[in-house]
This record gives structure tokens, sequence and C-alpha cells, in this order.
């Protein structure tokens, strides 16, 4: 298997030569040569096996082939920018220049073949190398007995109580039929354990006649597995099963299974297929028969038992930590008062995973207990459980090396992020689109994928899950801190990228790391040391508490060329200059800044340019014409962004719109919302309008707005130094939306009527006085498809539901509304609604909240009270 992030450099690589043709032009030749080596190499690397076993020559092919690729990869990069300056000159210049052009082209062309050459003698090499070309299908066996375990004894288990009842109910009682219970959870967090104990329950045992114990593993012979299984069954000897086929096992074993009412444990499945190859073998026999499989991917769980959902083991909590960690350090002894605080601080470093804990205690007991010995280990929890000891990282690194080749950058990417940092969704799938890992299929958006990348990974246990939006999708997501560990590690290993914290030293492959996360002053760093020409991604989370200067910027510009991705938190700067425009291979850039008072024109020019995200309150009312931005994706900018006509010489894409990319866009002035604007936008689905949304300007707008057939979600937001709206009578909102919200409207007139017509509006955000009148009403049959209602910080004091009203409501929140005397009585009898939040609720309201909640019943409704 190929190192996937020499694999993703290649066919990146081969993505560029393609996407910038028009650019290479003088070197087609040179180029076509490389592009047709470059997937020779990926050909080969696909099934790629070292037949050598001596690790380091393995290294040195992965490293020769590697090396390659980035200095391919670099070569047409800078080639791309130095013509894309060319064009940026005036004419005298470009005049002056002819020659020197020709010259670079020349120099091109031989760098290229330089490079070729390179992949050339590496193919030819391969076989010093040992590469093997694997026929497809097969199979690398490992020796399943030389597997070792990590399993917690049964008295030492914690915070499985309630799972263990669950389980063993679901093993005991219920229906004859054979029944598949999955258990599910991130490695280490105990799903192991827990099968171990329920199988070893006394009346478990006492409750089924046979019972077996199988571990799968990755990797696996079916064969294997159906002899352990009838040779505890059946009692057969290895030498009475040799000449037996796989066939002949699995109908002696079904034969057997078909009379006895058994229990079979199938420990650390990775995949559906094994399931496929044997399910037919565990015969429904009626006699209560069950199985139990761990797994640490959902989509296992689902596919062995698409009618019951699958038991998800959670994280332990901190007493359950502290109780777990004083079980294997102290045994039956009590910890001494001297270092209760310190103990309970690295058993919170754990993250509420078993296996860290057990880990860490077993690194604790090498040593006496003492003070200064606990506050050393209690600083660097993180490396000893991911560099000092093997076990943790055994077991994660299974998850990690299971991932398909194309998740791999993906879950890497992770480690550019600082711990206990809370990642929008939207945000990490647009920086993978920039980085080049998502590839678009036929009838998905390139978000569409990257989502499907995220939700695989969040299956798979990777990746957990902060918070959802109202219709599943992930809102918000994070890393458990040791999978992170292990994510900056073997990021590390790769050249994949690096990380540079407060007060740590820089190392020196930042000047040649691709891809650098700044947990630091970003100018700081920038200015103390050399340029990093060869970064591609540059992501910051450091703020910089002094204002920075031109010439500063301009190390940015100079030093880093060959940007993707550019993402500044917190950045302190009056103007920000017109050179930004050098950083022609931007394709993601977020700018974060209290003090911005400007956005340069320039802007404009990066053409390559995917997500613009511009945070700076100080920036009123700019003007950016984007008309040639035809990458253009996501457009974000905190404010009123106005946009000029588009020019009558349209600037035309393949579609005929200049902006057939865009997506989003916020928060766009009224003023700018003309047919002939929108009209370039034909696939908008997101869509924010910020300023003065009189009566009759908003009436136009929203006539306008009919351009846009595929808008989805929609926010309006009143500036607020112009006057509130009356209504929204005469608002003709398009039929297409899903989602709504309005902001600081102060109407007078209860839009809920209006709002209520909507067929297809599923979420619905009234926020900021949005609404200024104390009644609010949801008359007979309104909101056909609303599922989820938020009401912040509005003046109503009665809130009333008619019959037939939001039948399909599932969740309301209700925040700093503290005149509101009480609750809609309809809530209790709404079949779908499931979920009610308050925050900072009357008393009254919360009385009727503990009412609705009794009504429902407190396992079928959760009901949260955040009280000031």
């Amino acid at each position: 298997m190929a190192d996937p992030v020499i694999t993703f450099l290649l066919e990146n690589l081969t993505r560029i030569l393609s996407e910038e043709a028009d650019l290479l032009s003088g070197v087609e030749e040179e180029v076509k040569s490389l592009e047709s080596q470059l997937k020779l190499t990926q050909s080969y690397l696909r099934d790629f096996k070292p037949r050598c076993n001596d690790q380091a020559i393995n290294v040195e092919f992965i490293n020769q082939v590697r090396d390659a690729a980035r200095e391919a990869e670099d070569l047409i990069d800078e080639y791309v920018a130095s013509l894309a300056q060319q064009r940026d000159e005036n004419l005298l210049v470009r005049i002056k220049n002819s020659f020197l052009g020709l010259l670079a082209r020349w120099r091109a062309a031989e760098e290229i073949k330089g490079v070729k050459r390179k992949f050339e003698e590496i193919y030819k090499s391969r076989e010093t190398f040992g590469i093997q070309i694997t026929q497809q299908g097969d199979v690398i066996q490992d020796d399943l007995s030389m597997r070792k375990r990590l399993i917690f004894e049964e008295t030492d288990v914690v915070g499985l109580d309630a799972d263990v009842d669950a389980i063993t109910e679901r093993l005991t009682k219920g229906e004859a039929r054979r029944v598949v219970i999955a258990v599910v959870g991130m490695g280490g967090i105990g799903k192991t354990t827990l099968a171990r104990k329920v199988y070893n329950d006394p009346v478990v045992v006492k409750h089924f006649e046979f019972r077996a114990w199988v571990y799968v593993s990755q990797v696996y012979r079916v064969r294997d597995l159906l002899q352990a299984l009838v040779k505890r069954a059946m009692g057969l000897t290895m030498e009475d099963m040799k000449d037996m086929s796989d066939g002949d096992l699995g109908f002696e074993l079904r034969k057997y299974l078909r009379s006895t009412p058994y229990l079979i444990v199938l420990d650390d499945v990775w995949g559906t297929e094994f399931w496929e190859q044997l399910n037919q073998v565990f015969a429904d026999n009626l006699y209560g028969s069950r199985i139990i499989i761990t797994t640490r991917h959902k989509d296992v769980a689902i596919h062995v038992n698409q009618k019951s959902p699958p038991h998800n083991l959670r994280f332990l909590r901190k007493e359950e930590s502290w109780e777990l960690f004083s079980k294997k350090v102290f045994v039956d002894e009590k910890c001494p008062n001297d270092l209760k605080e310190l103990g309970k601080q690295m058993a919170d470093k754990c993250g509420g995973l078993p296996l860290a804990i057990v880990v860490l205690a077993g690194v604790l007991l090498k040593k006496e207990k003492t003070r200064r010995w606990w506050s050393k280990v209690s600083s660097s929890v993180s490396s000893i459980l991911t560099e000092q000891t093997d076990q943790c990282s055994e077991i994660l690194e299974l998850s990690y090396n299971n991932l398909p080749h194309h998740l791999k950058p993906c879950f890497l990417y992770f480690g550019l992020f600082p711990k206990d940092f809370e990642i929008s969704a939207r945000q990490l799938v647009g920086l993978w689109i920039a980085e080049g890992f998502v590839q678009k299929k036929d009838e998905e958006s390139m978000e569409e994928v990257g989502e499907d990348y995220l939700e695989d990974l969040v299956d798979r246990n990777m990746v957990q899950v902060s918070k959802r939006r109202f219709d599943g999708t992930v809102k918000t997501c994070h890393v458990h801190d040791l999978l992170l560990d292990l994510c900056v590690l073997k990021a590390k290993e790769e050249k994949f990228l690096e990380v540079l914290k407060y007060g740590s030293p820089s190392s020196s492959l930042l000047s040649h790391s691709r891809r650098l996360g700044l947990h630091s002053n970003m100018f700081n760093y920038i200015s103390s040391n050399p340029p990093a020409s060869k970064l591609r991604s540059m992501l910051c989370f450091g703020g910089d508490e002094r204002h920075l200067s031109s010439k500063e910027w301009k190390l940015l510009y100079n030093g880093f060329p060959l940007l993707r991705v550019l993402d500044v938190w917190d950045v302190g700067v009056e103007v920000i200059p017109g050179d930004i425009h050098k950083l022609i291979h931007l394709r993601y850039l977020m700018l974060k800044s209290l003090t911005a008072k400007t956005l340069p024109a320039s802007i404009s020019n990066l053409w390559n340019l995917q997500t613009l995200v511009v945070t700076a309150p100080c920036i009123d009312r700019p003007q950016l014409n984007i008309w040639k931005m035809k990458e253009l994706r996501h457009l974000h900018f905190h404010g009123q962004l106005l946009l000029p006509e588009p020019p009558k010489k349209k600037v035309k894409d393949d579609t005929g719109n200049a902006l057939s990319n865009l997506l989003t866009l916020s928060c766009l002035s009224p003023d700018s919302c003309t047919t002939s604007v929108l009209s370039m936008m034909p696939n908008l689905l997101k869509l924010g309008i910020h300023g003065d949304l009189d009566k009759h300007r908003l009436s136009r707008t929203f006539y306008n707005l009919s351009e846009l057939k595929h808008l989805q979600a929609l926010k309006l937001e009143r500036d607020r130094r112009c006057n509130e709206l009356d209504s929204l009578e005469y608002v003709v909102f398009p039929q297409s939306l899903i989602k709504l919200t309005i902001v600081e409207t102060q109407l007078l007139e209860d839009p809920m009527m209006v709002l209520g017509r909507l067929p297809n509006l599923q979420a619905l955000k009234l926020k900021n006085a949005a609404y200024s009148s104390h009644a609010l009403h949801c008359g007979w049959n309104v909101f056909p498809k609303l599922q989820v209602l938020k009401l912040v910080n509005l003046a109503i004091r009665s809130w009333t539901i008619a019959q037939g009203a939001m039948p399909s409501l599932r969740q309301v929140v209700i925040n700093r509304c503290g005149h509101l005397e009480g609750l809609p009585s309809a809530l209790r009898e709404m079949p779908a609604f499931q979920e009610l939040e308050l925050w900072s609720p009357h008393s009254q309201v919360v009385n009727d909240a503990r009412e609705i909640e009794m009504a429902r019943g407190k396992e079928k409704f959760m009901l949260v009270i955040y009280q000031s």
C-alpha cells in the first residue's frame, strides 16, 4: 500500500498540470511527458508492497518518490507564479522582459525534463527497493496468535454498569430469533472490556449452552475463524479438519448451531465484507441466540443489524476517570492527599479514554509515588502516551492504518488545529477543497463530497461531533487529544505538516514545510525565521497585539509566494496592503481583524480564490469587484458588502455566467441585490442581506431574488442606523427556502402568518428584536415542515400555537426572552417535539417546561435549562 501523502501528492500534481494547462504555454511537450510519467508512478504505487524487510530501505524509497513529487509541484507552481506576475506588469516592462520570459520557459522546460528523469530512475530502481506488483485480491495475513490485546481486569471496570445491564438484557430477553448486537466506539474506549464482562457474567453463562469468542482484527482468514469455532463447538482437531474445505467447515458449524442456544462474540470487526462471508454460518435457530460484534465503524454496526441501533460507548466522566486511575495506581490503597490534585489532573488529561488511563497508570507504577515524579509526568502526559509507550499508539494507529487513502490527508489535516479547538465543519471542508483533498463526484458538489468524508471519519470514531445542525449534518467537530497527538506524529513522519507553539523552538524543517499550524504570534514567526518559500498552507491561531506595518505584510507576500491557504485570526492591522494579489495560488483566504479599516481592491485579482472570509467590523460598506473571480465558491463578509454592476462585456465562464461556482454570499447590501448582479450567481444556495431594509427597498430586493432558483438559506439583518420594518406582508419569499434567519428588523406586525406559508421551511430563527411586539401567534396549519424554531432576545410576553400548526416541530430554543410568561400548551401534543432549550427563562416558563417533560416522558424528551 502506497504512502497516502505520496498518493495525494501525485494525484494533486496531475490535477494541477491539467488545470494550469493554459499558463504552461511553451513547455507543453515537457508537461505532457511529465504527466505520463506521474500516471505510471501512481499505477505501481497503488500496488506497492515492499519485498525487502529492511525498513530503512522502504523509507528511502518512499522519501525519493515524495521528494520528486514535491519538486515537480514546486516547479509548476513557481513557473505559473512567474507568468502571472508578468501579466500584472505594464507594457514597457513586459517588452523589456520578453527575452527573460523566453529564457524562463527554456529553464522551466529543462527543469521539468530533470524531474521526469528522476521519476524514470525511481521506476527503474523499483527492483532494488523490493517493489512487487501484487494482483488484485491478494491478502497479506498476520499470525493472529502473535497479536496482543489490552483488556482491563473485570474488577477494575468503571463506568460500564449501565452498559453491562443494557447488553445483558438484550442477550437474555426479547425475541427468540437470532439478534446481532453491535458495540461501537473509539479504539481504547472499552468495547472489548464490556463484551468480555458480559460474556463471563454468570447469568449469561447459564443462559447459553454454547459460547465462543473470536478475535477477528483487520487482517483475518475466514478458514482460521471457522476452524476455531468448529474446534470449540465440536472438539475437532486441526488434523481432523485439514482435508475439509471452507464450505465443509461452515456446513458443520451451521448444523451444530441450528439446535443450540448460542452466544458468539466477534471482537474487533473492521469491514462489512466479513459479515457477508460468515453471516449464513450463524444459524437463526429460534432459540434466542445472540451475536455480539465490537467495531470502531458505525457502518459495520448498521450493516449487521439494520433494525436496532448500535450500542455506542461514551467517554468516562471526570469522576469515573479518577476512579479508574485510582484503582490502577493504588489498587487497594488510598491516594495520599498531597498527590490527589495532581492525580485528578492527569486523569482529566486522558480525555475520558480508559486505555489512556490504564497505560498512564502503568507508567506511574514504575517509580515511587512522589510529588516530584508525578509533577513531571503531569506536564507531559500527551507525549508519554503517544511517544514513550507502544500500547496507546499501536491500538489507536490501527484506526489510521485502516483509513482509505483519500481520508488519510483529511485526518492528518486536523493536526494543524490546537487542542480543545472546536472546528467549524464548513471551514474544514473548505480547507480540504482548497488543498485538493476532495475529489468531485458526478452528482454531488465538492462540499457534499467533503461532508461525506467528514461523516466517514465520524463513523469510524476518528472524529467527534461537537454540534450538529438541524438537518443532521456536522456543525462543529473535534479530535480526541490522543488521536490529535497521533495525528501530529504521523503528519510529521510523513512530512505533511509542522506545528509551532508558544515558546517552542523553530524547527529546521519549517523552511521546507508544506503546511504550518501557528499556535503563536504570526508575524513574530515571519520576521524571525527564514522565508518558507515552499509553504502552501498557513493557519494562524495566535493573535497579534500590535499593529503590523506594510513592510511586515510584504514579508508574508514575498516570503511565502506559493500559499494556497492563509487563515489568520486576530491580526492587528489597519491597512491590508494591495500586494496581496501576488499570492496568486491562494484558494482559501480568511482574515479576522478588529482594527482593519480597508480592504484592498487587488483581492479581486486572486482568480484562483475559492473561499474568502473577512471579519473586520471597522470596514464599512466596502466595494469588491468579484466578476473575474470565477473559482469563488464562498464569500463571507462581516457588514455590508457592495458589488458593482457586472461589466457590460460580461466576464462569463463555460456556463455563460460569471460566478456559477458561487454557493454562499454574505452579507450583501440591499443596494447590490439587483437583477443584473443576482443573475450572475445562478447556483447560489445561501445568501445574507445586511443593510437598510425599508419597505420599498426590501420589496424590490425580494422581487430580484426570483433570479436565485436554488436558494435554500436566507439571513435578513437590518442596519441599526436605519428605520425599523413595519411588516413582512409585502414581501414575497422564495418558495425554495429551507432556513430563514431574521435579525434586528423590529417588526411591528406578527410575522408568523407570512412565514408560516413557506412550504419548505425547516428552520426559523428570530433574533435580537427581529419582532418588537408582545404577542406571537402561530395560526392553524402554518409551518408544515418546520423542525427547528429559535427565539432569541425578543420582547414577547405571550406565545400561542393553534391546532394543526407546526406538525414537524422537533426542537425549540428560547434564549433571553425574559418577558415570556409561559409556553404554548400545544407543545405537549406535538408528535415530533423532542427537545426544548431555555436560557434565563421566566419561572412560569420553567414550570410549563417541566410539565411538558412529564407529559412526553423523560426518556423521549430532552429539556435543557441554563440559568444566568
